[in-house]
């Protein structure tokens, strides 16, 4: 008894829903007229069934209803029949009766309530309702004779769920299920403690007329319609009546007599007065923000972004230095950055790792570095014997000439020494200034192998910015390409 509820449980939550909310019903107080077939498929006492036809013609009207969901009354009468097989006769009623099989044929009429939702093209229902059935013989198709030749008119009901699809006006194609309640045993011709059933599918169409009319189409029923000769593709209210024309000439939604902002471009979203929303209110509107998220007081650009009048990466509020040259390099408060802390900012600075305390020049650099009267406190190899033609590897020859050196250095303890490298303008600057840093390098760990300690010696690579002699003949460029040992403290 279940089981024909659970449609309506089912349609229950729709049918509240449609009643919420009014809407113009053009089914309302129409008349169907319909044709359908289908199969049908029995469920008994014989362990198998067959499909078999079923065909029916209906008649229903629907009540009047303003909301999207209506009632309806329906009729049908219908011709069909029942058949199956059973594997075991044996285990049906007596054993005298032993059939393979039966088949039935039957009339039925009915009448049933139905439930519908219009939306428009779509058309959902659910029907539920009694009827009559006149059982013709049950036939032993093997044996070609009847079970029973009195068959009873039966009182049953049903539950049915179906689809109606509008194709045009005035038609649709109806598709549905039944479950059939026979409310008898007999429909196999053998008795049991269960009740037989049977399921039907059925496919057809329908017609119907009447309805409520829409003369001037507007979507307004005639019944409600105050004008009901408004022209084609008019804008209506309620009532059927032409609504007001709302100028609004930036289509922003805001009426131009209420637009504070009459020109807001396409698309843009905006306020109650029609103006660009400032969600971060820095003076510049969120379709052109492009740092939406700016801080209430940030002084912004005309993109939306907090200041940074230098350019140095440090925001202007956050800036103690808001007029650092372009391109010089800044730390986390927005001023030039002094690694070594003598006073020379990084990018000017040409000996960025002077030791504390040293005395420097304007470009940073030790002053000692320019004072090499004193032969013994500056030292000078040439790359022609030092190094690898174009490499910073340590030639043997090198090798012992910085022992000898060091020697000469253990003899200043506590003192410093820049180790300077320099080449020729052969090749691209940058390649010159690299493989200058590389022998710098070189030197410095060669002489802290022999015991001069890391602190003391600085290593730079000069690249071919400070030549001695003329870059243009051989001899001069031989020259250039040299290791500078300075003593400079």
């Amino acid at each position: 008894m279940k089981k024909p509820f659970l449609i309506f449980y089912f349609f229950l939550p729709l049918f509240i829903f449609s009643q919420i909310r009014e809407y113009p019903n053009f089914l309302s107080n129409s008349f169907w007229l319909g044709v359908s077939g289908g199969l049908n498929y029995y469920k008994g006492n014989f362990s198998k069934s067959n499909t078999e036809f079923y065909s029916r013609g209906e008649f229903e009207y629907l009540f009047e209803s303003e909301a999207k969901s209506l009632f309806g009354l329906k009729v049908f009468s219908g011709y069909g029949s029942l058949s199956g097989e059973n594997t075991n006769p044996l285990s049906i009623g007596s054993p005298q009766r032993n059939s393979m099989n039966f088949l039935t044929y039957f009339l039925d009429a009915g009448v049933g309530l139905s439930f519908l939702l219009n939306y428009n093209t779509l058309i959902p229902y659910v029907t539920f309702g009694g009827y009559t059935t006149y059982w013709i013989k049950v036939l032993d198709q093997l044996r070609n004779e009847a079970f029973n030749t009195k068959r009873n008119i039966q009182l049953g009901f049903f539950s049915e769920g179906g689809l109606k699809i509008k194709l045009a006006d005035g038609l649709t194609l109806n598709l549905s299920g039944i479950v059939n309640y026979p409310n008898t045993d007999e429909i196999d011709g053998r008795i049991s403690s269960k009740k037989d059933l049977f399921v039907t599918g059925l496919a057809g169409f329908s017609v119907y007329f009447g309805g409520l009319r829409d003369f001037d189409k507007d979507g307004v029923p005639d019944r409600f319609d105050l004008c009901p000769n408004t022209p084609p593709n008019i804008k209506v209210d309620e009532f059927g009546c032409p609504v007001r024309v709302k100028k609004d000439s930036d289509l922003d939604g805001v009426e131009d007599e209420f637009d504070k902002c009459p020109d807001t471009p396409s698309g843009v979203v905006v306020n109650k007065d029609g103006c660009p929303i400032d969600s971060d209110g820095d003076g510049v509107p969120d379709y052109l923000d492009r740092c939406p998220g700016t801080h209430t007081g940030f002084p912004v650009d005309d993109k939306g972004c907090p200041l940074d009048s230098d350019g140095d990466g440090v925001l202007d509020p956050f800036d103690e230095c808001p007029d650092t040259p372009r391109n010089i390099l800044v730390n986390d408060k927005g001023c030039p950055k002094d690694s070594d802390g003598d006073g020379i900012p990084d990018s000017f600075d040409k000996c960025p790792d002077t030791p504390t305390g040293v005395k420097v020049n304007s470009e940073g650099c030790p002053e000692e570095l320019i004072n090499i009267q004193q032969e013994e406190q500056t030292f000078i190899l040439q790359s022609m014997t030092t190094f690898e033609v174009g490499k910073s590897t340590l030639t043997e020859n090198a090798k012992k000439e910085l022992k000898q050196l060091a020697e000469k250095i253990k003899k200043y303890p506590n003192s410093f020494w820049r180790i300077e490298g320099h080449t020729d303008s052969q090749g691209s600057s940058e390649f010159n200034k690299k493989l200058s840093q590389e022998r710098a390098e070189a030197v410095k760990k060669y002489l802290i192998s022999l015991g001069i300690p890391e602190k003391s010696l600085i290593a730079q690579g000069m690249g071919e910015d400070y030549p001695i002699a003329d870059n243009k003949t051989e001899e001069g460029r031989q020259k250039n390409r040299r290791v500078v040992i300075t003593k400079i403290k």
